[in-house]
């Protein structure tokens, strides 16, 4: 799939100077002690070279933007937000090396999967130990106390990719999904994740009331996305008979791929607006980030013909 906003990020709102420091982290989490392994491997094992593979990929971290911008905004010291942003990028990492492997993609981000590259078990095992990393990195934020709920938030939030992803999955008899589904589908697989560093933000900051606000726009913006993408998508979503917004507009409605563009259009902007309003009103401008994000990609869709 592509990634078609290629949203600026302000360096005001991220901690540019953070970002390096994430990168760090994700890496030494990767390379844990292999010492219990010293007898039946030599140097590092397949999985962790596969994963620092997948990682020096690059990408544009946003959900570590998110996290660094939002526990800047709630006073965390900058070692509790590296702690969120380095442990949401790793599980954000993980699942598209698992989505890479499911839908046998051979190239991301210019670059061959990691799938194309080591294979298909060495993919499994990376993704997993990308998603094990993830809560060592989480364990170095300095309220000992809070972890438990930090923890649990995090395996609630990856238990809704989980689900959303199978949904994807499941075909529905000879009938196209309808958009109640799709945005459902949509919300969970992507949405759980972009709120994530913003609700760990809000809790780690004894602000934890505000998370349903900060999950509702991220779940927003996932759908404005969504369709976003599958509008740049939509020959591909068509040979590949995969679902998109146009094409279930289109089954829905009977109108032709035009009409369904402008109806996929509104729908998306009518998310978007929600997104932006809601990440508005999270405290202490923790959500200004999401906010920008929200109405950069407004402004994209906008411009679409």
């Amino acid at each position: 799939m592509s990634t078609i906003p290629k949203i600026r990020v302000g360096a005001r709102l991220c901690g540019e100077s953070l970002l390096g420091v994430v990168e760090e982290r994700m890496t030494e989490a990767v390379h844990a002690s292999l010492a219990g392994l010293a007898g039946l491997i030599k140097g590092r094992s397949d999985s962790t070279r596969a994963a620092a593979y997948h990682l020096s990929s690059g990408g544009r971290r946003i959900r570590a933007k998110l996290a660094l911008s939002a526990g800047t905004a709630l006073g965390l010291p900058p070692e509790d937000s590296v702690a969120i942003a380095s442990c949401v990028e790793l599980i954000h990492n993980a699942s598209l090396v698992h989505d890479d492997l499911e839908d046998r993609q051979q190239f991301r981000r210019g670059v061959e999967t990691v799938h194309a590259a080591y294979g298909f078990h060495v993919a499994l095992c990376s993704g997993d130990l990308l998603l094990s990393a993830a809560y060592a990195a989480l364990a170095r934020f300095s309220n000992v106390l809070l972890l438990p709920e930090l923890i649990s938030l995090v395996h609630a939030r990856v238990a809704v990719v989980i689900g959303g992803q199978c949904a994807r999955l499941v075909p529905i008899g000879d009938e196209e999904r309808d958009m109640a589904a799709y945005d459902a589908i949509a919300s969970a697989k992507s949405g759980a994740l972009l709120s994530l560093p913003l609700e760990l933000a809000l809790k780690g900051s004894s602000k934890g009331m505000w998370s349903e606000d900060a999950r509702r726009a991220a779940e927003h913006f996932a759908i404005g996305y969504q369709i976003a993408d599958d509008m740049e998508d939509l020959e591909q979503d068509r040979e590949n008979l995969s679902v998109n917004a146009l094409l279930v507009i289109q089954a829905a409605s009977r109108c032709q791929i035009n009409e369904a563009a402008k109806k996929a259009r509104s729908h998306a902007l009518k998310h978007l607006s929600k997104s932006a309003s809601l990440a508005g009103s999270l405290p202490n401008g923790s959500g200004a980030l999401l906010r920008e994000l929200a109405q950069e990609l407004s402004r994209r869709l906008e411009g679409m013909h």
